[in-house]
């Protein structure tokens, strides 16, 4: 035994002893529970979607459109978004991203057609 060994009794060389060898592997240590993975927010998707089809509507069909997107899915759109980053925060879901583009999408609806159609 040399005077650097720092644990009197073991072997010298490259053995640090068992608890230095975790097992390899999926294993999870004692007390955690398995999670599933966490799913995608039906809400934050629909915001998304609805926030994108007020754009398409502002920008391709003309004042039918320019109503259409005001009075229909941007308010759909700004609802959903609400209401999917609640239900992430609360749920631990994924889909906060998308809620808030769908937020920052529909936002521009309303200033876009007031001005078009003054």
């Amino acid at each position: 035994m040399t005077d650097s060994d720092p644990t009197p009794g073991r072997p010298p060389g490259l053995y640090t002893g068992p608890e230095w060898h975790a097992a390899a592997g999926p294993y999870l240590s004692p007390g955690k529970p398995v999670h599933p993975p966490t799913a995608w927010n039906g809400a934050a998707i629909a915001a998304l979607i609805l926030s994108l089809l007020s754009l398409l509507l502002l920008l391709g069909l003309g004042v039918l459109g320019l109503l259409v997107s005001l009075l229909v899915f941007t308010p759909l759109a700004l609802v959903f978004s609400i209401t999917a980053s609640i239900q992430v925060a609360r749920r631990g879901q994924r889909g906060m991203g998308l809620a808030v583009v769908g937020f920052l999408l529909a936002l521009p609806g309303w200033p876009i057609t007031a001005f078009l159609l003054w």
